[in-house]
């Protein structure tokens, strides 16, 4: 198979496996604004970060995880990979049964700390508690889905996660408008969905379809902790998303009201598809770099990593020009209301300047990601998840007020692009001088 085409068996699957996680919050935000209303699409986005945790130790369990077996796979290291695949999904049903528990005894608490108003509060807190108590389901999805794909069947990973999102579009229709279920029904209907991805990509293993089994995970030392720091910068990557929806509903809810807040909530799911395009094609070139690393294929490695960087470029393109010209059409689907609309609209045209920036960033965190290079991921998460966002988020409507509020995560972006760009060169001009120093010693043999 040519690289050419195994980039593309690999990474397909992967953006629609990726897009239809990021549908089943979009779904639900679509049913929701139509069914309970734009309270309901706020209270949604309020639980937004405290259910976004799921995804990002889900996430920092599974890439880390899969990404030591894929480069063991590569190594031909057959039980080592199956130990660390038992040992994450070991990892991952624990946290996500330790997060039902939490949401569903201490839900109006979460609520209150994620700053819902008293109008907000209740829906809040029932969205969550419905939502997380679906959480074992939710994560094992996630895991599952990436051990498929990085097991040599990307098609499956693609169907479990599809079938998933489609059932969850008929359940939120029928528990919010036939059952008038409201917030209740959407977080149900997103749980059954789940659970029957989880039962598709179960089959790869019952019926033995690669090389990775279910089996007790065996104690290795250090394998957790390797699991946890590899997969570091994918959590702080995720945790992200959490924590710049955070600061955006302070800053939004403070100069533009519930209103205001309505309008990024819509915003939030339209990133949501968007970031989801972009993870799909790195998280589909995760296992094509794991192995090419394990391999010491460095051809490969530089192919598949810039294949994935122009792929995203022009993904990143093509979407921020049909946001200009239908993104008040996409808005619309959500909610009708004008004003609504209008601050949606002029929101996504100045915070759509960041998406190729973003799509470029994601293909640097994973390209060092995948080939165990855990320092530049991690401190390029940071700065774009943590320090950068929390900074500019909050200053540029500072110093420019209300024209000010979307501009942060666009500086955010380049600031970290620079970043990247050094330290992917540093690692190129590592690489010459380790060649060259062969080159010398094998003349002078």
């Amino acid at each position: 198979m040519t690289n050419n085409k195994q980039f593309y068996n690999y990474v397909i699957p992967s953006i629609g496996s990726m897009l239809v996680i990021g549908l089943y919050f979009v779904v639900d935000g679509m049913f929701v604004g139509r069914g309970v209303g734009i309270n309901g699409l706020a209270a949604v986005n309020l639980a937004t970060p405290f259910i976004s945790i799921l995804t990002s130790v889900t996430m920092m369990i599974t890439m880390g995880g899969a990404t030591i077996a894929s480069i063991y796979l590569g190594m031909t290291e057959h039980k080592k990979a199956n130990n660390t695949f038992n040992t994450s999904m070991q990892l991952t049903i624990l946290f996500a049964t330790a997060m039902s528990i939490i949401s569903i005894f201490f839900s109006t608490k979460i609520a209150q700390m994620l700053g819902a108003s008293q109008i907000l509060v209740n829906d809040t807190a029932i969205y969550i508690k419905y939502y997380v108590a679906f959480g074992i389901f939710f994560c094992s999805s996630m895991t599952l889905s990436a051990f498929v794909r990085n097991d040599g069947n990307p098609n499956l990973a693609f169907w479990g996660m599809i079938i998933g999102a489609l059932s969850n579009i008929f359940l939120d229709w029928l528990f919010i408008f036939p059952f008038q279920m409201g917030l209740i029904g959407a977080a149900i209907a997103s749980g059954l969905g789940q659970l029957l991805s989880c039962l598709i990509l179960l089959t790869h293993f019952i019926f033995k379809k690669g090389v990775l089994r279910f089996a007790i995970p065996i104690k290795e030392k250090g394998l957790i902790t390797q699991i946890i720091k590899v997969g570091t910068p994918e959590f702080i990557t995720q945790s992200g998303r959490s924590i710049t929806v955070l600061c955006y509903n302070l800053v939004v809810l403070d100069m533009l009201g519930e209103i205001g807040l309505s309008a990024f909530s819509v915003i939030s799911y339209l990133i949501i598809i968007i970031i989801a395009l972009f993870l799909g094609v790195a998280q589909g070139i995760q296992p094509l770099l794991s192995r090419s690393f394990g391999q010491n294929e460095k051809a490969k490695e530089t192919f598949f990593f810039r294949k994935g960087l122009k792929l995203n470029i022009l993904l990143s393109l093509i979407i921020y020009i049909i946001m200009i010209f239908f993104g008040e059409n996409i808005i619309s689907l959500f909610n009708s209301d004008s004003e609504m609309i209008r601050i949606a609209y002029n929101c996504i045209i100045i915070y759509g300047g960041s998406f190729v920036f973003a799509a470029i960033n994601i293909v640097y965190t994973t390209y060092f990601l995948a080939t165990k290079r855990t320092m530049p991921a991690i401190v390029i998460a940071i700065l774009r998840s943590v320090v950068f966002n929390t900074i500019f988020i909050f200053l540029m409507p500072t110093l420019l007020g209300k024209q000010g509020i979307w501009l942060g995560i666009i500086v955010v972006e380049v600031f970290v692009m620079i970043v990247s760009l050094v330290w992917y060169k540093k690692i190129l001009l590592i690489k010459t001088s380790k060649q060259m120093l062969n080159w010398s010693y094998q003349s002078k043999s």
